[in-house]
């Protein structure tokens, strides 16, 4: 049952990029070989040691306040069921956990994700190229935006932002590989930062890719070569600005949002952004959480209380609707303060294990600091925890490069933060 549990984390790490429903089936049956190793005493001795893990408890505790803001919610009895179940994602952590550490699993599921993640970069290029070429539809699965292929342009270019820090940690520290095999990680690298700023539009891939980009840059580099890796950040931001029409379109869209936000009147509040309307929507939900800002409207009566005082209806048509677009924003909306101070605790935490064990010379170890920097920046501009993909790929990512201090020796640290 634990080579069963791991072959199945192996092909979710894999599934994770390419597609929602093989992700949903892999999840149900290995939640069944979890279940099914409790029932034979397979994991036996390993339920303790997981358990008292900093992360563990406080992926626990951010679900229990889930669990706790269920009891005051107003909303009806299947919507708090269903979000109870969203949430129940987190519960994944820990299961991982138990498969997953002292095994040689972690390695396996990062070379089953970088292997989709490599697919789908020759598929997006491939893309690319072939509307370039006016070669006629595109004969595979394919979901718009630019060149995204099995997920839409957010969730490829936040993936894409993953794999490109992956294999450009794996270029800057394996130094047991030969030279051939560190500059094809590296050319690998700068394939996905392309494919981020010139083929997929998107803002946030921009700012998960050059957040991460600059910690992975604190962690790695060696004070002397540290200017030089943040000029050449410098260069490459300047070069995507100069070349890529996308990356001008977006930030020429971002910066007119903004100038029509602060000149909107509060009958406008729902037509203040071109397209997305999170400002608007942040905004409606400061408002919202101002309601109950103590314990919040609870668990599953987002949706009941944006929409109760959304101005104008239309905002709760479109994304506002679903989730705020913000972590914080939706913790603080279902469950008050208990909620965001669980949640505050649960990336704290996270963030605290991660750059700790950033000494360690281990890919996993050199870019953990980035993998919790890409979700911050993501949660203030989506909610992760609500979207079915991120869900089950963030905390899988998460033990994975945990893992790495389960296993390895401490070194001293490589970065300009010793």
């Amino acid at each position: 049952m634990q080579n069963t549990a791991g072959a199945l984390l192996v092909a979710l790490a894999f599934a994770i990029p390419l597609s929602n429903a093989l992700t949903s089936v892999l999840t149900a049956l290995f939640a069944a070989a979890m279940l099914a190793g409790q029932a034979a005493g397979s994991w036996r001795g390993r339920w303790h040691a997981v358990g008292r893990h900093p992360a563990v408890l406080a992926t626990l505790a951010l679900y229990g306040s889930a669990l706790l803001a269920s009891l005051w919610s107003a909303a009806a009895p299947q919507a708090v069921l269903g979000q109870l179940l969203r949430s129940a994602a987190l519960l994944l952590l820990p299961l991982f956990a138990v498969a997953l550490w002292h095994t040689p699993w972690p390695r396996r599921c990062l070379q089953a994700f970088l292997l989709a993640m490599g697919l789908t970069l020759a598929l997006s290029l491939a893309h690319a190229l072939w509307v370039r070429l006016d070669a006629g539809p595109w004969p595979l699965p394919y979901k718009g935006g630019g060149d995204a292929i099995f997920h839409v342009h957010i969730t490829h270019n936040v993936l894409m932002s993953v794999a490109a820090l992956a294999w450009l940690a794996r270029a800057c520290t394996g130094r047991a590989l030969a030279w051939r095999q560190r500059l094809a990680h590296g050319l690998l690298a700068a394939l996905a930062v392309f494919d981020i700023l010139w083929l997929v539009p998107g803002r946030t891939g921009y700012a998960t890719l050059l957040a991460g980009l600059f910690v992975l840059a604190l962690v790695c580099c060696p004070r002397r070569w540290l200017l030089h890796w943040l000029g050449g950040m410098a260069v490459l931001c300047a070069a995507a600005l100069w070349m890529s029409g996308s990356v001008q379109d977006r930030l020429d869209r971002t910066w007119r949002e903004i100038q029509a936000f602060e000149g909107a009147g509060s009958a406008q509040r729902g037509d203040v952004n071109l397209a997305d309307h999170r400002l608007a929507i942040w905004r409606e939900a400061l408002q919202v959480i101002g309601q109950r800002p103590v314990l919040g409207h609870g668990t599953g009566s987002y949706r009941q209380a944006f929409c109760a005082s959304a101005q104008p209806a239309d905002m709760c048509l479109y994304g506002g609707g679903k989730h705020p677009h913000n972590q914080w924003l939706f913790a603080a909306i279902e469950g008050g303060l208990p909620a965001l101070a669980a949640y505050a605790a649960w990336v704290a935490t996270l963030g605290w294990l991660l750059w700790r064990q950033r000494g360690l010379q281990t890919m996993a170890a050199a870019m953990g600091p980035s993998l919790w920097v890409v979700w911050m920046v993501y949660a203030m501009v989506d909610t992760p925890l609500q979207l079915l993909t991120e869900r089950h790929f963030f905390p899988l990512f998460f033990v994975l490069l945990l893992s790495a201090a389960q296993d390895a020796p401490r070194q001293a640290p490589q970065g300009t933060a010793g």
